[in-house]
Order: C-alpha cells, then sequence, then structure tokens
C-alpha cells in the first residue's frame, strides 16, 4: 500500500521492494522517537528509543519478511493518542485511526498482535487520567477504535473465504513449531558482527530473538526503578524456572513451574489483599509509563512462547497464555509464528530504553547508549540475493541467481489475454514455486503456482499429481484439468535435470497442448 504510487510511477518490483523495506527503518525510528519525545518531553531519550526499535537486532534476523519489519506504524499509533490525551484535540484521533488502519494492512501478524497491546495502553491511559466518567474521552476513543476496525475488515474478508476454501486452522504442533524457546532470547541473529557468533543458546527458524545488551540493560533499569523488591521476588523465582533452572535452597527444591505460578499467584493474592502498603506500591508502579510497557513487554515475550513453553526443546510448562489466544481471540489459529510477538516485546524495550535515559540524565549515556544500539545491531555483509539449492524434490537443478530483468518468457505471458491462467512446471517446490511469484509482477496474469506458509488440499493433490507426471501422464493431465484449470502452461526444461524438461513438454504436446513459443529453454503452450 505504502510503495503502491512508487510502483505505478516506475513499474520496478525491486525498486518499490527495497524502498518499502529501507523506510520500515526509518519510519520505525521516527514513530518512536515521536512517542517517546510526547512522554519524556526529552529528544536525547527520543532519539535512543528510536535507535532501539528501529535498530532492535530481531529486526537483522527478519530481513527476508517484509511483513515482520513493517511495524513502523504502531509507535505512531501509540504517539496519536498519547497526543489526543494531552492536547483534547480532534486530528490526533485522525492520525491515530490511520496510522491504526496502516499498521493493520502492513502486516497480518501486527493486526492481530498489535490490538491486545494498544486495548490494554488505551485503558492505562484513561485509567491514570482518570477519565472513565468523561463521556466525551471515552466516546471519542471508542468511535476512533470502531472506524478503525471497520476500515479493516473488508481487508480481513478474504481470510475468512480461505477458511471456505479448506484453509484448516493451523494445529498446535505446527504453532508450537515456530514459536520462540525461552532461550531464543539468548540467541542471536547469525549476521550480527559483534554477538553472532557468541549469543547461540538455541537456534532454531524464527527463533533469534536476542534483544541485545544494551537495550536490555536500559529497559531493566527503567522498569526497576521504583520497583519495590516485593514486586521483584516473583520475578526472581520465575525467570529462572522459565529457563529450565531448578532452584536449590537448604530444605527446598523448586523445579515446577506451573507450581511455582500457582503458588507466586497465590500468595500475591494474599499479600494484596491483606496490605494496603503493598497494593498501592503496586498501583504506583503501574501508573508510571515504565510499569505500562514493561507489562507489555512481559506479555508479549510469554505470548512470543506460544500454547507451551520450551527451555532448549523441553517442556517447561504444558498451557501457556498464548492458548487463550489460540483458542478464543480470532484469527489467532489461523497464525504459525507466535515467535513474531518478539517484535511487540522491541516496541516496549524501546520505550523502556528512552525512559532510562530520561531518567539518568546524563547527556554522555545517551551518546554511548546509541553508539552501542547501532554497534549491536551490525550485521555485515548483508546477505543478497541468496538462492537456496536444497530441494525436497528429485530431478531438479539449481535455479540460476535472479538477473536485473525477468526472463523474456514472462514478457511473452504478459501479452497472453487478461483472463489467462498459468501454470509453470515444474510446480510445488517452494524455491521455485516463490520464483514464479516474483516473476508474476512482470505479467500479472493469474498465476496456478503459489507459495505460502499454508495450502489448500487441492494444491497438495495437484502437487503429488505432477510428481508421477512422466509415469502416470493420464492421471496427471486429469488433476491438472480438474484442480487447476489453466489456459496455459510454461515448461521450464532447463530446470528439471536430464532429458526429463523434453520430456515433460513432449507430455504437454501428446495431451493437448499447442506450443505458442520457446525462449531460452522455456516452453509456453495454450492448454484446454
Amino acid at each position: 500500500m505504502q510503495i503502491l504510487p512508487l510502483y505505478r510511477l516506475t513499474g520496478n518490483p525491486i525498486l518499490a521492494y527495497n524502498v518499502a523495506l529501507l523506510a520500515t527503518f526509518t519510519l520505525s525510528g521516527l514513530g518512536m522517537f515521536l512517542f517517546v519525545r510526547e512522554i519524556t518531553g526529552n529528544r536525547a531519550a527520543a532519539l535512543v528509543a528510536g535507535l532501539a526499535y528501529a535498530f532492535t537486532p530481531y529486526r537483522i534476523g527478519a530481513l527476508s519478511h517484509l511483513t515482520v519489519l513493517s511495524s513502523a506504524w504502531m509507535p505512531f499509533t501509540l504517539f496519536a493518542f498519547r497526543r489526543y490525551f494531552n492536547t483534547g484535540r480532534v486530528l490526533p484521533l485522525a492520525c491515530a485511526a490511520l496510522a491504526w488502519i496502516a499498521q493493520n494492512l502492513s502486516s497480518g501478524y501486527y493486526l492481530l498482535f498489535f490490538a491486545p497491546i494498544l486495548a490494554f495502553y488505551l485503558a492505562w491511559e484513561i485509567t491514570t487520567r482518570h477519565r472513565w466518567r468523561d463521556v466525551r474521552t471515552v466516546a471519542s476513543v471508542a468511535t476512533t477504535c470502531a472506524v478503525a476496525v471497520l476500515v479493516t475488515a473488508p481487508f480481513f474478508l478474504p481470510y475468512l473465504e480461505l477458511r471456505a476454501l479448506d484453509f484448516a486452522p493451523r494445529s498446535i504442533g505446527e504453532t508450537q513449531q515456530f514459536s520462540a524457546d525461552i532461550y531464543g532470547y539468548l540467541t542471536a541473529d547469525i549476521h550480527l558482527w559483534l554477538w553472532g557468533s557468541v549469543w547461540r543458546a538455541w537456534p532454531k527458524p524464527e527463533g533469534s530473538l536476542f534483544p541485545g545488551l544494551t537495550i536490555a540493560a536500559l529497559a531493566a533499569v527503567a522498569a526497576a526503578r521504583r520497583t519495590r523488591p516485593i514486586i521483584l521476588v516473583p520475578i526472581v523465582v520465575l525467570v529462572p524456572l522459565m529457563f529450565g533452572v531448578v532452584i536449590r535452597l537448604p530444605g527446598l527444591r523448586v523445579g515446577s513451574l506451573s507450581r511455582a505460578l500457582i503458588v507466586a499467584g497465590f500468595a500475591a493474592a494474599v499479600l494484596l489483599v491483606a496490605s494496603r502498603r503493598a497494593r498501592m506500591q503496586l498501583i504506583d508502579w503501574l501508573r508510571t509509563p515504565a510499569g505500562c510497557f514493561a507489562v507489555i513487554t512481559i506479555f508479549a515475550v510469554v505470548m512470543s512462547l506460544g500454547p507451551e513453553i520450551h527451555a532448549r526443546g523441553r517442556v517447561v510448562l504444558e498451557t501457556n497464555l498464548y492458548m487463550l489466544f489460540y483458542r478464543f481471540a480470532p484469527g489467532f489459529d489461523g497464525l504459525r509464528v507466535p515467535a513474531r510477538f518478539a517484535m511487540i516485546a522491541a516496541l516496549g524495550l524501546a520505550v523502556l530504553c528512552g525512559l532510562a535515559v530520561d531518567q539518568l540524565r546524563r547527556g554522555w549515556i545517551s551518546m554511548v547508549a546509541g553508539i552501542c544500539i547501532v554497534a549491536e545491531v551490525l550485521g555485515l555483509p548483508v546477505p543478497l540475493n541468496q538462492t537456496s539449492n536444497s530441494y525436497v524434490r528429485a530431478g531438479l537443478n539449481p535455479l540460476p541467481q535472479l538477473q536485473r530483468s525477468p526472463p523474456s518468457v514472462y514478457r511473452f505471458v504478459a501479452s497472453l489475454p487478461a483472463d489467462a491462467v498459468v501454470l509453470e512446471l515444474p510446480l510445488g517446490e517452494p524455491a521455485f514455486d516463490l520464483r514464479y511469484m516474483f516473476f508474476s509482477t512482470a505479467h500479472w496474469r493469474r498465476l496456478v503456482n503459489g507459495y505460502s506458509g499454508g495450502f489448500p488440499s487441492d494444491y497438495e493433490r495437484l502437487d503429488q499429481e505432477l510428481q508421477d507426471i512422466l509415469i502416470r501422464p493420464d492421471r496427471a493431465l486429469s488433476a491438472v484439468r480438474r484442480l487447476a484449470r489453466p489456459t496455459h502452461l510454461v515448461v521450464h526444461e532447463t530446470y528439471f535435470s536430464g532429458e526429463r524438461g523434453p520430456q515433460v513438454s513432449a507430455w504437454v504436446r501428446s495431451h493437448g497442448g499447442l506450443e505458442l513459443g520457446w525462449f531460452e529453454g522455456d516452453r509456453v503452450f495454450s492448454f484446454r
């Protein structure tokens, strides 16, 4: 959406993509700068917070996922709402709605992940300002949220249609596979120059969540300020248990996280009921921005761990908070990577960094902190144009490197009728289907091939049948016509090893395919 005008103007998808990618960094930093400056009035603190959010180490590991990088509008949304609470003007509310809509349309993950964060933040603002009885404030905020939800809703409907097309919810097993391990927060992305070979506690896909030492230290300073020991005691006990560490004291052994949570929860409830002083200490801390964003950060970390909490692959808690959202919050059962909640944690940590710099009130601290944050995130050289040659299916040649211009076959495909439906062979291998999807931007004809974290059952059946195209040719033909119904086939003969490519082309001809052109190893057929 953000780069649509640029793409329309240039027709260059690579330029548009690169601009969008770089914009996620600049906009993230600017949004966080504005928000923290609004909270503290301190430009130095706001600058450190902006750097912490724009250059959190988690983003380096997500460079190949533009949707994960597209988190810039969250701090803009918080800033606009904060501005409204400070000024009472209508314009900030309109900006808040626009920023929230932009965030929803930028990333399906953050559409769902950011919603409870924003709800909590708005409740915190209204509560700390004692405005629950202010009808104008509550009505204005509720109306703004309703407008954002209503504008976003039409873009959510296609996901509901996918369910009707046999896209099943993510299984608990798949969701847990892409959940964070608690040791992921001690695992840095391998490309980080400073920490990539040092902090590697538990490498796994989507699991390099190390936040950076500088960011973590500053966040701890902000969260601990005005925090009483009585609040810290449960944390000191529970955190080691989450990491799978057994606590041994004279006459006491604590090894069960679930039991410790029950005991800690019961003890906290008794203390808060019995002690007015304890209640006031907790309330005073929660009223501060540091308390608010410490809660947000803890919530995000816990949610990133998925339906169960694992420590180095071992289950330490069988049912986590995320399970409630998976079962009862619409949309959460369609998400595969709870670990991406780490970006929400980065949001909270960045705010806490700014608050810490503001609290410390030392000019040199902001300068040193900014330098350290940037140094920790350096990941050079940045991996570009990487092509995986590890394929599940046999009989395929390694894909060639991408060139500056699309292959000539796609210029021909662009000349096909607007209602053409194109199927490219080989089909089903992710690296190849991703390549076809990328080049579809050169022709914009409907494409049977696709890649995502989930597939309709028809696509999986088509993939299976096409693996036997030379063994059971009639069955493969039936599957193509029944499940895909293409008008044109593109056979990339050079992508197949040996003589398999020409044999596939011969199969197409023998079953009614009319060859329209040959383009450096790629053949195009009409197929009715």
